[in-house]
């Protein structure tokens, strides 16, 4: 719909053509339902020329019925467009919503792309080709009506080619000056409504803090920004859209002055006049539908253009050669981490090699470049030098969503989801109740559990807000071990547990470390880096030393290290 010649085809592209069928078939009912359009215009010149002159009834009667059963195929047809156009939609977005919802959540994690305003674009973009489409169908069949109202005279089809020309003049004078402050105007649009959802997420430090007024002055003003865009749109085409208007009712009236006369001096019968009256306005119907129309056009088009940077930015649309399960051999090159939007990288050239089975904690002071390396590790920032391998291949050579299964991931924000309990730790996938259980269990949340109100089946709302942040930490790690996953990254779990749920946590990673899981993980607390077989010290981005456990709490404290039987050494930084 909104090609652009020589850039590379995204799955948009593969969805237009998907929905091409449906709007071939809409075109040819088109060509019917504007060829039915010319039953009424026939109808009166009938009506006027034979049924009035000759007082037949009979006539009269079987033209009406003749007419009334046309404009009921007519209507099936309109119908029928209607239907064909919107299953073509369905389609469209079949193939379309999958690629965009993972584009999405690349460009939020990126902070690259319009994030939830894509939802809102590919429904624009759906909701023109099912709808506002119509009116750029029966487009080219203008001449069709020009052709016949000239052969009732040539007046009428000159009339209807002038007029053609100046609605479609005054369309691109209205382009031309709505373009820019409607681009502005969803620029601005945007722009607040991410600021609102951002400042609504936060609610109760906003309230509690009274930072309030503020935030509200701040969306104010970009509220008052997308306003003014808006208005100045709207000023520039409202001239424009008075001006078509205007100019068809001086059309219509030149149309039946123009007619009366040519009656008048016996060029043409008076039915004649009723009916290039009408052929007239049905050949400009679709040019002033199309003008109708334009904004809607050029919102679609917006949207596709947002749409399809976004999915040409995407890294994690196109599709994985599958891999063996991995067995958790974490490794990296060189790799250096860059967050979104980072000038420089927060973890710099990091090289080491963990064994399937091993755990590894994290230390250093905040800000040193531990959870950064963490989510590198699991793939949420990508290496911007470099490369972090699992089982020997590049994360990025992973399928994201079966490489997530294999994986799990608690981070310093826990982030819950509305749903029940059992939904958020099967992490919202088909599961059996003893696998939730089992991972339950294994997080020591068991009873917990059990003790809310409607145990497992618990609604726990938005973001878990019906739980204590404990609680939704201690949910957040049974979601990590669920099915027991080859791999897990753990940023700060302790850090709202109490001592109970510190002692489930060291249990947890016990049970991991005799089932041979892989455990990565950051803190600043000494009584968890028992559960750790090395240590990896981290400081300004670097990894400052690595080594065995007990080695590394030697040098740590400065007290001598107990004697140790041999192991294989981990590779150092390069640092």
């Amino acid at each position: 719909m909104f090609n652009r010649s020589g850039a590379k085809p995204t799955i948009l592209d593969k969805a237009v053509e998907v929905m091409k069928p449906a709007v071939i078939t809409a075109m040819v009912f088109s060509f019917f339902i504007n060829i039915l359009a010319l039953v009424s215009p026939l109808y009166m010149l009938q009506v006027y020329d034979r049924v009035l002159s000759s007082r037949s009834v009979s006539t009269l009667v079987v033209l009406t019925v003749l007419c009334v059963f046309l404009f009921l195929i007519y209507g099936m047809l309109e119908a029928l467009r209607t239907q064909v156009l919107v299953r073509g939609g369905l389609k469209f977005d079949g193939v379309a919503r999958d690629p965009i919802f993972k584009a999405v959540l690349d460009s939020t994690l990126t902070r690259r792309g319009p994030g939830g305003q894509a939802f809102r674009d590919m429904d624009q973009v759906r909701e023109f080709a099912t709808g506002g489409l119509i009116a750029f169908c029966d487009a080219p069949w203008t001449p069709v009506f020009i052709i016949v109202s000239w052969m009732l005279h040539p007046y009428f089809g000159i009339l209807a080619i002038i007029s053609c020309f100046v609605i479609f003049g005054l369309a691109v004078m209205n382009d031309r000056a709505t373009k820019n402050p409607l681009q502005m105007a969803t620029m601005a649009s945007i722009a607040a409504q991410n600021d609102a959802g951002s400042t609504l997420r936060n609610a109760e430090v906003m309230k509690a803090m009274g930072m309030w007024g503020g935030l509200q002055e701040r969306w104010r003003g970009r509220r008052d920004e997308q306003i003014a865009w808006q208005a100045a749109a709207s000023d520039s085409g409202g001239a424009v859209m008075s001006g078509i208007k205007v100019f068809r009712q001086i059309v219509q009236t030149l149309i039946l002055g123009g007619g009366a006369y040519l009656a008048i001096e016996g060029k043409i019968s008076p039915g004649a006049m009723i009916a290039g009256s009408i052929l007239v306005g049905r050949a400009l119907a679709p040019i002033e539908g199309a003008v109708g129309q334009w904004k809607v056009f050029l919102g679609a088009r917006g949207a596709w253009d947002r749409l399809q940077g976004m999915l040409r930015d995407s890294k994690d649309t196109d599709d994985h050669m599958p891999l063996p399960d991995p067995r958790g051999v974490l490794s990296a090159e060189a790799a250096s981490i860059l967050p979104p939007g980072a000038q420089q990288p927060t973890m710099r050239q990091a090289s080491f090699r963990i064994d399937a089975g091993t755990s590894v904690a994290l230390v250093g002071p905040s800000a040193a470049g531990k959870s950064s390396l963490l989510r590198g590790i699991v793939g949420v920032w990508p290496c911007a030098a470099g490369v972090i391998r699992l089982d020997g291949y590049d994360i990025k050579q992973w399928d994201p969503e079966r490489l997530g299964r294999h994986i799990g991931y608690l981070p310093q924000d826990i982030e819950l989801f509305s749903g029940t309990v059992a939904q958020n730790i099967a992490r919202f996938t088909e599961y059996e109740s003893q696998e939730v259980i089992d991972a339950a269990t294994l997080a020591g949340v068991h009873d917990m559990i059990q003790g809310l109100p409607m145990g497992y089946d618990t609604a726990i709302g938005e973001g878990g807000a019906s739980l204590s942040g404990g609680q939704r930490q201690r949910l957040a790690l049974a979601r990590a071990v669920f099915r027991m996953p080859a791999l897990l990254v753990l940023d700060e779990p302790n850090a709202s547990l109490d001592q109970v749920g510190e002692l489930a946590l060291m249990e947890a990673m016990n049970r991991l470390k005799a089932a041979k899981r892989t455990v990565v993980f950051a803190t600043h607390k000494v009584n968890l880096l028992a559960q750790a077989d090395y240590i990896m010290v981290i400081n300004q981005g670097v990894i400052a030393d690595f080594g065995e456990r007990d080695v590394m709490l030697a040098k740590l404290t400065g007290a001598a290290p107990p004697p140790q039987p041999p192991k294989p050494a981990p590779i150092q930084s390069a640092h």
